[in-house]
């Protein structure tokens, strides 16, 4: 079964936060850094609502860049290879 994410919408692409229980993971886009890719563990709740309200605090920004999905989403499935390339 695929596990909520959030998409996180920023600079004209998107980061994310994966709420996988056993292996919560922020996956971070840093436009214009040399690092572009990072990936951070997730102390916050696992709820899906939650979370976003979480992230989207933690960030300063606006509940409207953020969205709730789940690993089947296209955009996720699309740029997970950026991510997978730092394990």
């Amino acid at each position: 079964m695929a596990c909520p994410i959030i998409i996180r919408r920023h600079d004209g692409f998107q980061s994310y936060l994966v709420l996988d229980p056993q292996n919560p993971r922020e996956l971070l886009r840093h436009w214009g850094f040399q690092d572009e890719f990072e990936i951070r563990p997730w102390l916050g709740s696992l709820a899906p609502d939650e979370a976003m309200e979480e992230w989207c605090e933690m960030l300063a920004e606006d509940l409207d860049n953020y969205s709730i999905a789940d690993e089947e989403n296209r955009d996720y499935c699309l740029d997970r290879s950026d991510w997978d390339k730092l394990k």
